[in-house]
């Protein structure tokens, strides 16, 4: 191997996981231009990640990329990374990767480091749920964070803004995305980790636990040659998950698909997809227009942040394109009202929308501890059900003590007929458009969520955590 000398400023403010990541050494730093050696110095979506990464403008140079791969390991295997205060660096390392090997291995979706008075909490959110995990001691929460930050291409010197970065975490000869976010707080620097598997099997849109009869309609929608369709609900609920499972059973072969998202949860084959990258210019009404010019058949939005991208959203369904997209809304009615808020004309929205799906994640007993039980009489009046008995909670080992073990979605489907789109368009309330719709067959996700109380798939006290339930007592 030909010899390489370390430039430590230049490796400095590349964090080891990106270089790695990209096959990107780090050469050199001089007047605010970084110098990059690269396989392919033309890959322009790897030089804008790298200048967004590390906020500097980048100088791409040609280097054989076996020869990037043996100096990157020389490189970052003999410098010493920052430790932050108070902490040194190699046990901040290996309990950084001791994390992500157990959070990883638990199914978490998150991890929470919450600093106090006497260390840092560390929490994992798994099936929906914040369980508590470990605890850092005081002297090894500096350095744990700044290692977090590094990683994730953070600025470990700010401590004072709130930040975000992301990096990649080996995991089973694949690479898992963490999204990290860093807060502020009176005790120190919080910090969320969001845990993606982009390269997960593809999820089956007839496994999400949508009921058939919702499912054979939403079918005829999401197949349908134009339109516009939003899945609502809050953050975490699988909204994406739907989205793609949408996809996946489109025809890829005779129809050009384009997703534009922040960030790209999973790859999808047949797909364009593309990650918004605010700091490069590249947001979601941008990457939105371009894809127009592109003769797309369908258009997938991951989310529907503002007025802009809502409007230029429903032009093309009002244009022939077939979209999707996600929206932060409690119903599927309401979806209504949030649309509007954002600045769509109810009268193009009563034009393009054709259908809004509302759903929630609730966690499914765990099989071999649930425990049958007697439904009260004042309970099974109030619910209007003859059932008399259905499943609680129990709790083994298989379920960690919980008493549950995965979840399944419980959803709502509204569909527009003309007298729904009637009322949209002359501004009726969500609750007179959900009367409406209820004539169309709309039934409210508690009737769905009910169904499965009832199928013993999940209990009544995990209904009401979730649900809005009007009856229960």
């Amino acid at each position: 191997m030909a010899t390489f000398a370390a430039n430590p400023e230049a490796l400095a403010r590349l964090p080891r996981a990106l270089a790695f990541r990209y096959d990107a050494l780090p050469l050199g730093l001089a007047d605010g231009v970084l110098s990059v050696a690269l396989a392919d110095p033309a890959d322009a979506a790897t030089v804008d990640a790298l200048r967004a990464a590390t906020r500097l403008r980048v100088r791409p140079l040609p280097m054989a990329r076996e020869a990037i791969r043996e100096h990157l390991h020389v490189a970052y295997g003999e410098r010493t990374e920052p430790a932050g205060e108070g902490g040194s660096t190699v046990p901040a390392v290996r309990a950084v990767e001791l994390l992500f090997a157990r959070a990883i291995a638990a199914h978490a979706s998150d991890i929470h480091v919450e600093p106090g008075a006497d260390g840092g909490r560390v929490r994992l959110r798994v099936d929906g749920i914040l369980r508590e995990h470990e605890t850092i001691p005081a002297g090894l929460l500096p350095a744990f964070v700044s290692r977090l930050k590094l990683l994730a291409g953070m600025d470990i010197a700010d401590r004072r803004t709130p930040q975000d970065g992301r990096c990649g975490v080996p995991f089973e000869q694949r690479e898992i995305d963490a999204r990290v976010a860093s807060v502020p707080t009176t005790d120190g620097e919080k910090l969320v980790v969001r845990l993606l598997d982009r390269y997960a099997a593809t999820p089956d849109l007839g496994a999400l636990g949508i009921p058939s009869a919702i499912l054979e309609r939403y079918r005829l929608a999401a197949n349908a040659p134009w339109g516009f369709i939003v899945v609502t609900g809050p953050t975490g609920s699988g909204k994406t998950t739907t989205l793609y499972a949408s996809l996946t059973e489109l025809d890829t072969g005779s129809r050009n698909v384009c997703s534009v998202e922040d960030p790209v949860e999973m790859r999808l084959g047949g797909v364009s997809q593309v990650q918004v990258n605010v700091r490069a210019g590249l947001t979601f009404p941008l990457v939105l227009r371009a894809f127009m010019r592109q003769d797309p058949n369908v258009v997938m939005v991951g989310e529907m942040r503002d007025a802009e991208t809502a409007a230029v959203a429903v032009s093309a369904a009002l244009a022939g394109q077939l979209v999707f997209t996600t929206l932060h809304a409690n119903d599927a009615p309401r979806t209504i009202d949030r649309l509007a808020e954002l600045g769509v004309a109810r009268h193009s929205l009563a034009a393009a929308l054709t259908a809004v799906v509302a759903q929630r994640l609730v966690r499914t007993l765990c099989e071999q501890c649930r425990v049958r039980e007697a439904i009260p009489r004042p309970r099974r009046a109030s619910l209007g059900i003859a059932q008399d008995a259905w499943y609680v909670a129990g709790g083994c080992r298989a379920c960690a003590g919980s008493g549950y073990l995965g979840r399944t979605g419980v959803y709502e489907l509204m569909e527009l007929d003309d007298g729904v789109r009637d009322a949209i368009a002359t501004g009726a309330s969500s609750v007179q458009i959900a009367q409406l719709a209820a004539r169309g067959g709309y039934r409210p996700m508690r009737d769905d969520a009910l169904a499965k109380v009832l199928a013993g798939t999940t209990s009544f006290d995990e209904l009401t955590r979730v649900v809005p339930w009007s009856g229960a007592r």
